[in-house]
């Protein structure tokens, strides 16, 4: 499953998730269409397991939460 994260007319980045029988495959993918050659480019790759990218999404929900929500750590 292929997201677009962000784009402006000169750049774009995106996420990839894949499953596999050893994991999910995350990719942060950019690509530049206004380069001289352009391709996708991988920025970063890891596999996680379905606990770390739930602690992924527990974080990203933090840091996204009204600051009155957020836990004081």
């Amino acid at each position: 499953m292929r997201s677009l994260i962000q784009a402006t007319p000169a750049y774009e980045l995106s996420i990839d998730i894949t499953t596999s029988a050893h994991g999910h495959s995350l990719r942060l993918i950019s690509y530049v269409p206004t380069a001289r050659r352009p391709e996708d480019q991988v920025k970063f790759q890891g596999v996680f397991s379905t606990a770390e990218l739930k602690s992924l999404r527990d974080a990203l929900d933090q840091a996204l939460a009204p600051e009155s929500d957020r836990l004081i750590q």
